[in-house]
């Protein structure tokens, strides 16, 4: 509490001069001199040091020519300092101002305490850490009948700070402050800068020792005021000037405000940047006397003015007790406005006369004019400027061999610049081409699971190290230009400058400015790269000479510099742009020359909205991304976009404008002005020598990397993109950091985490187990239930998320399917919360930020709002609904806590909960939020899931839960408040050792959201946005919610097995229960890590032990009550008056009492007992009648219930007293304040007067009638109706979606003020509402002037009012379809804008929606009955062909494409990317992104048995995407067009490697290795090349022609092939190994599996590989005798399935066999997958291949003999085979569940065959050259290898494929063929940039 008091003037002045002359006179003997020659002010000191302190401020007054009269108070010091007779009051004034400024400077030294609290001649500030009743009684001065005063400036508040101290109460010097300064770091920088332009003739040299203007290490406020002070007394401005100076109002887009006061507020934004952020200030400086609000009025300010003149303001009414009829004025201070009392001429003077006055006091209309813009500087520019983009410096991939189009098309031009400044193609295809196309900002979903930076291992840029603060507020303003001049003298030279509308510039805009000579300007570029000759170590040098060159040309007046890495190439690195401009700005602010420059940066690097941001917030006047621009326009050259270059930089722009707009609104700030170098960041993962240099005042807690590891990472960028050795990029690189991707970046929730979810299958621990917020809404109702019922079953709690929760739900329940959530979430949508919802509930939770996307609000389409949707939130079907940011409820902690009381009067046995999001300082909000009397806080962490949020704020804002965890467990033990609050920690959390981290960091609960998706089926598809979520969890449409297979029984095993892991854990560290782990951090450690980067961080600031800090405080969550006061409610006392009625004695009952301010939240009590016994239905109406007299306090009628005569569903009735004065006007007259009617969902209320802002926001359903509401009224309404009788306020109906809005408007002012992007205004003639409107005027007006009515509601009418008509035709009810139709502006719209355009350019397929309006082909071969008669290739290429886009058009883009996971493709195969290309007929394209992870998809395609196909997601519930037919086409069009063309190495290592084998491995490593450059021979036993592609695949399945094209392809590259050579044999092992630098041995698995039972050794018992072989070089035209091995009028047998089975098969069918059987060992597959065969692992289904429907159409029956043991072969009596004697089996599992095998009794039979073919796989390579080699081997005959590895036992001898990993598929062939070749590469190179898995091109090092 503290106090601001001035002498009364006149006589009451002279009291109090006489009270101080009788207390310094009759007590200390002291005379002061008159009024205003003395100043005087109470000191804060030390025991200690206060003597000396006195002594050495004695000295600095005189200095001065000041006298110290006599200090009093021993530590508090009351100083008085008398005026020298020779200088006048003023003089006196601002000497006094100089000694204190000085005084606080110069004496405050470590360990002393020194800080004035005020020293004036006209106002004494009394302050301290005092209550409101301690306050008075500690400073008796106050309570002396002898002193008075003629104003006063009190300041009581709630103390968020949990470090408060009595320096920082207010009042400060001049003001006092409730709210935040959001832009404060900025605020402060700018204001350091600006002492190295300010001049003032008055202080002269003598100004410099009043530097700093804003003293160190004091609160925002206290900055704010040492800037206001500054302003006041060396800025010469009145103190209602400089207060607008520095909170201006929002002048922008106001096209109400006069333009005189427009052109100051334009003229001083040149001059200062806003303070910005939500906050009331008060002020005074003895004289005036005043407030103003921010620009969004998110303070509440209520004001009386009296007859007896007299006027009070405060933060709500009531806080002056006054007869009413004494009142002349009740009124509201509106957004931007100021309210001010001038006591010297005794006028309370209006706010806009104020400002014209101020804005006419000089020429600064004339002044603007010195302001230009970028059509000024084209206007004098002299010279053509460039027209297109051009790419130089050898920044294109060149031609090769000198062909013009040789080689394959490097993606996006080939431009390499891509990969060096960090661009992927998430980048391009993700993020900027939907800003170029659309305008806006692409979205995303289901969170980010991706690691920090700090963790990544692919060189991210330093960006990503930056996480945004959040607050919340509006949209940014056109941006004045720095540099700045003087603001000590105001003038025409603050506004020479030029006045950008954006900060993003476009090439030829920065072309103008770099050449501009125009006024006198000039412009210098420094150049921010450096020679790449320099190494590593070149980087901090070249900071410091950026630096110090932008410095030098700011000393030699250039008034812009331009930070350009231009240069950057095969020759110089890039500084990263961020660093580079950070050093400069700061080191520019250190040096004071920061304000005679702008600092513009021409950057290849920058180009997402979080990085413009970032650059923006660390100093960056203007940007040009010019990559950006050059490569769209390559993407034009391309044909993937067609857009000029001026509409590629106007959408780029624009959506640019939406996304960094997006970003400042939830920081809390309004102008881009403000938000440029306010450092609203904190870092994750930098080290403090970063921070110091170019980040300072930089949070950064667990410090991290350094200069020398982002220099290393920068040369590694470098590398791929310009190095020597890069030789394997197709496209460019995508190591995933949005989607996961094989072989990328890891993410928590990637393929195989997700399957292991998807389990079947501690109680106590369980119990500490709650679901997250998932709304029903952004997923369905099945999930939503089926996670209710799960955790209620084991005594857990479920979130019913912001969407509220249907009554159905949670009345009458069965126990066992309980389908009520025990939490209840309050937000800001305030979707369907009643007093029954709320009684209903055990946790009551107010969601103050989503992890996913901290400060923003969410929205709901409007086709995803169902019936059932609307109906639980209150809102119309098909109607959209908006869940605003926070700030329109929640303004400070004062109105969290507010919300917190009343939640707990709504629901007294409810635990109230507040969900914050982890951030820097979250530890100090949640104290607050502690202090504001909640319950339970859970802290989320910022990798939440989202149905919809833009990628920026997906990956950008928020911080990991361990950080916001252990800081709030921190902060809450060393206040003493962690045992009033059970913590949570939530965000995704999902094993038990997450479980036991979080416990250890202080959490007593846990959350989890995305892990129970996922095992009832999520499978991260990341496509909930678009209502397309295959398993039916995330949508709304009722085909996709069919496939919806979740159980409860599938959350409850998953919670049971994850509560048995943390037993466990907790048992090895010796803890019985989970309470004795909380806040043990002394249990925890780092883990060492193998990344050097990760080893640099520091985590001893989260693993501190809270106790360690404050020892013996409580900290059992929970263990001690939150004293809420209930008892004493009034509601007590009507609850006792009610009861009978709620017994039943009687029908109605009438209370009559007063209320007064401090009554808080009256009625909500009451309505929580009659919902509890009522439910939503209440009471009839007008069951209880309560009148009430006097002033009520906040929340009033909250959640009140029907029947009581708030809103959920009564009446309320407000009005002034009814002997008013005939001169008071009621619709004049504030009577309800801020935010009244917010989220009322029924009932009705009558204000006869005004209400202030933000009147009915969120309303969804009640009716009220008003005289005049304030700034944004109506605002994201959704249904019920508003009466408006007198003035709106701006930005009127902003998000309006439903309901009606009558307004009268007779000023015809209404249009100017209404938003109607969402809304059309129209008269009122209808005669339905003019009869409505009628009777809501009956005790009101009868006429009204304008009707507000949405668009899309109009909409959702007309369809409800078809639905009736087709009700009342039709016996049965109609259907009538939704569809999707956007209507809200706001990025979310993008989903449908995006459809929409695509079926525009698609024409007739759907992309989004394909995978259900299309069905999978299934004919991709050729008619069986033709093709049994050729040789040919079996596939039908035309069919396929044509089919391709449809069968494209089925592929989702999956978030986590299982498709090229471990169970999926082996090559990672980036098949949704090439899928999409295809589609959008981008061929080429296609091409390059398939040969990045294949090297040979012509046999892929056509041999492969396509797990990716059976990993595909679709699969789940239908028919996979089809993938080997697309694979295929994609290669076979690129050699038809030509396109694939030799591409020999352009330098070559002199290193040679022997390769034996040549088979799918060997040929896939040798070709790896000859990109590297090395010399390889590949040696084949055979004739021919190819391996088992050449002679183990028959022809009609892969032609010998594409083998043969390819083995070609491999030579004229430089491969050398060496056939016929069997090493081992012909040529010793050991002389390649001593000739060649590396042997790579792929031998294959080619020792067959025999099959020794009786008479095996009879003529016609064949290996089905030497009877595949000899028949395909009998058609290759070898000389070879194949009589024996032919099938021609054969009986054939063939004993094995599988592929090579099949392949007999269809060989001898061809061949002529006369009958062809099958034997397969297990049982028949099932048709469909078994409970042991769960996807995504490979389908054991029942399959026809090609073969068998050859068989079948030719026999007339399938060929295969299931569950078959061959026991005997039968001979001819030649020694011949004339048959097999087989039996059947069956089989079974025994009692340790291992299957066994059982024949059957009495089923054998014989079976005739002249030709047995054995086809039962392969046991391992054949052992000569092992031996020879002496090689380790595994138990299974291979060549043993480390795990993950190549390398063999012997040097220099690696192995891979089938003789290392054993038989497999040909992809896993390919496969370890490219990851032997990389650690080959590495091995004979140190590095390689050969790719991972997944064609992820990183750098490997050697070990």
């Amino acid at each position: 509490m503290s106090c601001r008091l001035v002498g009364e003037r006149e006589s009451v002045q002279q009291l109090s001069q006489s009270l101080l002359l009788l207390l310094l006179t009759g007590g200390h003997g002291v005379s002061l001199p008159e009024p205003g020659r003395y100043a005087t002010g109470i000191f804060f000191l030390d025991k200690t040091h206060h003597q000396e302190t006195e002594q050495l401020f004695d000295d600095l007054a005189a200095e001065h020519n000041l006298k110290v009269a006599r200090g009093s108070e021993p530590f508090m010091r009351q100083v008085f300092i008398a005026a020298p007779e020779d200088i006048d009051d003023a003089t006196f004034r601002k000497k006094v101002w100089v000694n204190r400024k000085q005084a606080t400077h110069n004496l405050l030294r470590p360990g002393c305490r020194f800080y004035i609290c005020s020293l004036s001649t006209t106002t004494v500030v009394y302050k301290g850490q005092l209550t409101s009743d301690q306050f008075w009684v500690y400073f008796g001065d106050l309570n002396n009948p002898n002193f008075s005063t003629y104003m006063a400036l009190v300041h009581t508040r709630f103390s968020t700070n949990t470090f408060p101290s009595w320096e920082r109460a207010h009042p400060l010097r001049l003001m006092a402050h409730n709210g935040e300064i959001n832009t404060l770091r900025g605020n402060v920088n700018l204001m350091k800068a600006r002492e190295g332009v300010m001049k003032s003739a008055e202080y002269g040299d003598e100004l410099t020792k009043l530097y700093p203007v804003v003293e160190p290490n004091l609160s925002d406020s206290g900055a704010v005021d040492c800037c206001l002070e500054f302003l006041v007394m060396a800025g010469g401005r009145s103190l209602p000037e400089a207060i607008m100076t520095m909170v201006p109002e929002a002048w922008q887009n106001d096209d109400l405000m006069n333009s005189e006061k427009r052109d100051f507020y334009r003229w001083s934004a040149c001059a200062m940047e806003p303070w910005d952020g939500p906050a009331l200030m008060t002020f005074t400086d003895g004289r005036y006397i005043g407030a103003i609000l921010d620009r969004n009025g998110l303070r509440p300010s209520r004001y009386y003015v009296t007859k007896d003149r007299v006027l009070v303001m405060a933060s709500e009414v009531g806080v002056y007790d006054t007869e009413p009829e004494n009142i002349l004025q009740k009124g509201r201070l509106k957004p931007g406005r100021m309210l001010l009392v001038d006591t010297l001429e005794k006028l309370v003077t209006k706010d806009e006369e104020l400002k014209l006055q101020i804005a006419r006091s000089r020429p600064h209309s004339q002044w603007i004019q010195e302001q230009f813009t970028m059509e000024d500087l084209y206007a004098a520019h002299e010279g053509d400027l460039t027209s297109e983009p051009s790419l130089t410096n050898g920044h294109v991939n060149g031609a090769i061999n000198g062909e013009e189009n040789g080689g394959i098309m490097r993606t996006f031009g080939g431009d390499r610049r891509l990969c060096m400044f960090g661009y992927t193609l998430e980048t391009l295809n993700m993020l900027l081409l939907p800003m170029v196309t659309t305008q806006k900002e692409a979205l995303g979903s289901m969170g980010n699971d991706a690691p920090l930076a700090c963790l990544s291992q692919f060189q991210p840029l330093i960006y990503d190290y930056f996480k945004q603060l959040f607050a919340q507020v509006t949209n940014p303003p056109i941006d004045p230009f720095r540099p700045e001049a003087n603001i000590l003298e105001p003038s025409a030279k603050q506004c020479h400058r030029i006045f950008l509308e954006n900060p993003m510039l476009s090439l030829q805009d920065l072309e103008v400015i770099k050449a501009t000579k125009y006024r006198g300007w000039s412009t210098y570029v420094v150049d921010i790269t450096y020679p790449v000759s320099e190494g590593t170590s070149g980087l901090v040098p070249a900071l410091d000479r950026i630096a110090a060159e932008s410095c030098k040309a700011a000393e030699d007046g250039y008034q812009i510099l331009v930070l350009s890495d231009r240069k950057g190439g095969s020759d110089r690195l890039p500084v990263n742009a961020l660093m580079a401009l950070g050093v400069t700005h700061h080191y520019l602010i250190e040096e004071r020359q920061r304000m005679k420059v702008g600092i513009i940066l021409e950057t290849g690097e920058a180009r997402e909205v979080h990085q413009m941001c970032v650059l923006l917030g660390y100093g960056a006047d203007a940007i040009c991304p010019y990559l950006v621009f050059e490569t769209m326009n390559s993407l034009r050259s391309e044909g993937v976009i067609t857009l000029a270059n001026k509409e590629i930089f106007k959408n780029y722009i624009s959506a640019m404008e939406r996304g960094i707009s997006k970003v400042m609104a939830k920081m809390g700030i309004s102008t881009l002005q403000s938000y440029k170098g306010a450092q609203i960041f904190e870092a994750v993962g930098i080290s403090e020598e970063i921070i110091n240099k170019c980040f300072k005042g930089t949070a950064s807690r667990i410090g991290g990397v350094t200069f020398e590891t982002l220099a290393n990472e920068a040369f590694e960028r470098h590398a791929l993109s310009y190095g020597d050795r890069e030789c394997d990029t197709m496209v460019l690189r995508n190591p995933g950091f949005y989607h996961w991707r094989s072989g990328g970046e890891k993410h928590m929730n990637d393929p195989v985490s997700i399957a292991n979810l998807q389990v079947e299958s501690a109680s106590e621990i369980v119990k500490r187990f709650a679901t997250g917020a998932m709304s029903f809404g952004s997923i369905s109702i099945e999930a939503h239930t089926t996670l209710a019922i799960a955790m209620n079953r084991v005594g857990a709690k479920s979130n019913t998320g912001e969407g509220g929760e249907n009554a159905d739900r949670y009345i009458d329940q069965d126990p066992e399917f309980n389908k009520r959530s025990a939490i209840k979430q309050v937000a800001s949508g305030r979707f369907g919360v009643t007093a029954a919802y709320l009684a209903n509930a055990d946790d009551l939770q107010i969601k103050m930020a989503q992890g996913a996307k901290p400060g923003e609000g969410g929205e709901l389409p409007g086709y995803k709002v169902s019936e059932d949707i609307a109906n639980t939130r209150h809102s119309v079907a098909g109607v959209g609904l908006i869940s605003p940011p926070p700030h329109h409820d929640i303004y400070s902690i004062e109105d969290l806590a507010e919300l917190i009381y009343d939640l707990k009067c709504a629901n007294p046995n409810a635990r109230i909960s507040v969900k914050l999001v982890s951030e820097v300082g979250v530890g100090v909000v949640a104290s607050g939020v502690a202090k504001g009397k909640a319950e339970h806080i859970t802290i989320s962490g910022h990798d939440g899931g989202t149905g919809a949020s833009s990628w920026t704020g997906i990956k950008s804002a928020g911080l990991p839960w361990e950080l916001g965890i252990s800081e709030t467990h921190q902060t809450l033990v060393l206040n003493n408040l962690r045992s009033r609050i059970v913590l949570q920690a939530d965000g995704q959390i999902r094993c038990g050792m997450d479980v036991i981290i979080a416990g250890l960091l202080g959490a007593d609960e846990i959350g989890f959201s995305t892990a129970p998706l996922i095992v009832m089926g999520c499978t991260m598809m990341r496509k909930c946005h678009l209502n397309t979520c295959p398993v039916g969890i995330a949508t709304q449409d009722p085909v996709l919610r069919k496939k919806f297979e979740g159980k409860p029984e599938h959350v409850v095993n998953y919670l049971f097995m994850l509560a048995e892991e943390v037993r466990e854990l907790m048992a090895s560290v010796g803890v019985r229960k989970f309470q004795e782990l909380v806040g043990r951090t002394d249990l925890l450690r780092a883990r060492d890590s193998c990344s050097t980067k990760v080893n640099l961080l520091d985590f001893n600031l989260i693993l501190k032990n809270a106790l360690h800090m404050r020892p013996g405080v409580n900290i059992v969550g929970g263990s001690v009550k939150q004293d809420f006061g209930l008892e004493t409610h009034l509601d007590q006392e009507i609850l006792k008056e009610v009861e009978p009625l709620l017994n039943g004695t009687t029908d109605t009952v009438t209370v009559n009492t007063t209320i007064h301010n401090e009554v808080r939240a009256f009625g909500t009590t009451l309505s929580y007992h009659i919902a509890l016994k009522y439910g939503e239905e209440g009471l009839p109406d007008n069951s209880i009648q309560i009148n009430l007299a006097g002033s009520a306090g906040q929340s009033f009628c909250a959640f009140l219930a029907k029947g009581v005569t708030g809103l959920s569903g009564g009446e309320v009735v407000i009005y002034p007293q009814k002997d008013l004065p005939e001169d008071y006007k009621t619709e004049a007259n504030i009577i309800v304040g801020n935010v009244c009617l917010y989220g009322a969902t029924s009932g009705s209320a009558f204000f006869r007067g005004m209400a202030a802002e933000r009147f009915c926001v969120r309303n969804s359903g009640a009716v009220a009638v008003v005289e005049g509401v304030g700034d944004h009224g109506c605002e994201y309404m959704t249904g019920g109706c508003v009466l408006i009788l007198g003035q709106t306020g701006r930005n009127f109906a902003a998000g309006m979606s439903g309901g009606i809005a009558y307004v009268l408007d007779p000023s015809s002012e209404f249009p100017r003020k209404c938003n109607q992007q969402t809304v059309e205004l129209l008269p009122l003639e209808l005669s339905d509402d003019l009869v409505f409107v009628e009777d809501l005027l009956r005790q009101f007006h009868d006429k009204t002037g304008s009707q507000v009515f949405p668009y899309e509601y109009q909409r959702a009418l007309r369809q409800l009012a078809e639905k009736e008509a087709a009700v009342q035709v039709t016996p049965e009810k109609a259907k009538v379809e939704v569809k999707p139709e956007p209507t809200v502006c706001d990025i979310e719209e993008s989903v449908t804008d995006t459809a929409m355009e695509k079926k525009r350019l698609e024409k007739i397929l759907d992309k989004t929606r394909g995978f259900v309006k299309y069905k999978r082909e299934t004919a991709m071969y050729r008619s069986a009955e033709k093709r049994q008669k050729d040789w040919d290739e079996i596939y039908n290429v035309d069919s396929v062909r044509r089919g391709l886009r449809v069968q494209a058009a089925r592929c989702m883009d999956c978030g986590v494409p299982f498709c090229q996971s471990s169970h999926g493709c082996p090559l990672g195969n980036i098949i949704p990317k090439w899928n999409d290309l295809i589609f959008n007929n981008n061929w080429k394209e296609a091409l390059g992104q398939l040969l990045q992870t294949n090297n040979f998809p012509e046999f892929t395609g056509r041999v492969c048995p396509a797990p990716c196909e059976g990993a595909c997601v679709l699969g789940i519930n239908e028919l996979p995407v089809t993938i080997k037919n697309i694979e295929c086409s994609i290669i076979d069009h690129a050699f038809e067009q030509g396109w694939i063309k030799p591409e020999p190495p352009v330098l070559r290592t002199g290193k040679k490697v022997a390769v034996v084998g040549s088979g799918p491995a060997g040929l896939a490593a040798a070709h790896q290795l000859n990109k590297a450059g090395h010399l390889v021979t590949v040696f084949e036993r055979n004739d021919r090349a190819g391996g088992l592609l050449q002679y183990g695949i028959p022809t009609m399945k892969l032609s010998k022609e594409v083998v043969q094209r390819r083995v070609n392809l491999m030579k004229d590259e430089g491969i050398m092939f060496k056939t016929n050579v069997n090493v081992g044999k012909d040529i010793s092992a050991k002389d390649l190994q001593e000739e060649y630098d590396a042997l790579l041995l792929c031998l294959g698995a080619t020792w067959p599996r025999d099959l020794p039972i009786a008479n095996r050794q009879l003529e016609g018992i064949h290996f089905a590989m030497a009877f595949l072989e000899t028949w395909q070089k009998k058609q290759m035209g070898n000389t070879i005798d194949h009589t024996t091995l032919t099938a021609k009028d054969k009986d054939v047998i063939v004993i094995g399935g599988g592929d090579t089975g099949c392949d007999c098969i269809g060989t001898s069918l061809r061949q002529g066999a006369k009958s062809i059987t099958t034997f397969e060992i297990l049982p028949q597959p099932p048709p469909s997958r078994g409970r042991d065969n769960p996807w995504p692992t490979f389908p054991r289904v029942f399959k026809v291949d090609y073969g068998h429907e050859e068989v079948k159409v030719k026999f007339g029956r399938d060929p295969r003999e299931y569950s078959t043991l061959t026991k005997e072969f039968l001979d001819d009596g030649t020694g011949k085979v004339a048959g097999v004697r087989a039996v059947t089996v069956e089989w079974t599992k025994d009692e340790s569940g291992r299957w066994k095998m059982n024949e059957v009794e009495g089923s054998e039979k014989v079976y005739k065959a002249d030709l047995v073919l054995l086809a039962m796989g392969f046991l391992g390579p054949e052992r000569y050259i092992v031996n020879e080699l002496e090689m380790e081997q595994d138990p299974r005959s291979n060549i043993c290898t480390p795990d993950g590895k190549y390398v063999t036992s012997v040097d220099k001898v690696f192995a891979a494929g089938d003789c290392r990993r054993g038989q497999s598929l040909v992809v896993w062939a390919i496969n370890e063929g490219r990851q032997a070749a990389r650690e080959v590469d590495t091995y004979l190179m140190d590095t390689s940039t050969l790719p991972l898995s997944g064609g992820v091109v990183q750098i490997t090092q050697k070990g």
